[in-house]
């Protein structure tokens, strides 16, 4: 009797457990369909920089159980193949096309160049890392290159090359000290605009979103917007000049011509000494001729008398010298000197 009770006793017990066992597999596999399921993702087969290429020998697919995947991560090469990391990855880690960029801003492409600025008083600076993107502003003063005080974007979304000259990007890692200076990529396009935002202005940098504002021609399109705005202005304010410069030529003419109009006036007036002439007469031949006489010139022949009632006008001898003055006698025209002698005829001389 002893022996078939615990014989009884133990096939109780075995049922028991195996009642457990099987009910705890049933609920199991009510739960838990979707166990073997996984998804193909790439992860790191090596550790990967910031700023290096992301290449098929440097990732490698992995099974991941569906539940584990984290989001964003990806299996397709097209979206991580040929891009760069924009953060350090790790041996193993999943590669998320979010963490990666197009270009490789740590490194300056051609046509780029880095310009450097103070980072002492820009409050921001703790939270910027290499690789963000930021807006420049600056606070502008009314003068010859700005029309109007007041701030006005120079940069959107250019990408930050380095702090104090180190490119790393520690993301969630503790900055042990504050930048002092802050890298800045820009194209070649835009060192005008970068020029002008340091020489007149105040500059500050705010944190930007991932957008890319570049322009077909490789300038940042505010910086562009920006420096047209200064040499439009610029502009204007040379043809105002021009044109007041033209006024003042016009008015200085204006006043000289007037000037010369006024001297002219006050000008006196030279009177020329009238010089008289007089009629003389001679008996030629029984012909009583008339001569003018002007003081310094040869006799001019009127004619016979009655036949002319006014003086005649100069002949071409006006011009033929004659020791004649104003205050002679006239002697000299009397005698075989005489202009008027004429020898006797024989007839005469009889």
């Amino acid at each position: 009797m002893r022996n078939k009770s615990i014989y009884l006793l133990l096939a109780c017990v075995c049922g028991t457990v195996a009642a457990i066992l099987a009910s705890q597999w049933l609920k199991a596999q009510a739960s838990g369909q979707n166990v073997g399921k996984t998804s193909e993702i790439f992860v790191t087969s090596v550790a990967i920089d910031i700023g290096e290429k992301i290449t098929a020998e440097k990732i490698q697919l992995e099974q991941w159980p569906e539940d584990k995947v984290p989001e964003g991560a990806s299996g397709k090469l097209a979206e991580v193949d040929g891009k760069y990391a924009k953060q350090r990855f790790y041996t193993g880690e999943v590669v998320m096309p979010v963490k990666l960029m197009d270009e490789n801003w740590s490194t300056v492409p051609k046509g780029w160049k880095v310009v450097d600025m103070d980072a002492s008083g820009l409050g921001i600076a703790n939270l910027i890392q290499p690789g963000d993107r930021v807006d420049v502003v600056g606070f502008f003063d009314k003068g010859e290159f700005i029309p109007r005080s007041g701030s006005k974007t120079v940069f959107m979304g250019i990408r930050v090359y380095s702090l104090d000259g180190d490119t790393t990007r520690r993301v969630g890692e503790p900055r042990t000290k504050a930048a002092r200076n802050i890298q800045l990529l820009i194209h070649e396009n835009d060192k005008n605009a970068w020029s002008y935002a340091q020489e007149l202005a105040d500059v500050k940098l705010n944190l930007a979103s991932d957008d890319d504002h570049t322009l077909e021609d490789g300038s940042n399109e505010a910086a562009k917007n920006f420096v047209n705005w200064i040499e439009d202005h610029r502009k204007a304010e040379e043809e105002e000049e021009e044109e007041e410069e033209e006024r003042q030529r016009q008015l200085e003419a204006e006043q000289e011509q007037q000037d010369n109009e006024d001297q002219v006036s006050t000008k006196p007036e030279v009177i020329e000494p009238v010089v008289e002439g007089f009629t003389m007469f001679k008996l030629v031949e029984g012909r009583m001729l008339e001569y003018w006489i002007l003081p310094g010139k040869l006799p001019v022949l009127v004619g016979e008398v009655g036949e002319l009632d006014e003086p005649p006008e100069e002949s071409s001898q006006d011009n033929l010298p004659v020791n004649i003055s104003p205050n002679d006698d006239y002697q000299q025209l009397n005698g075989e000197g005489s202009p008027f002698f004429q020898p006797p005829t024989s007839n005469e001389a009889r």
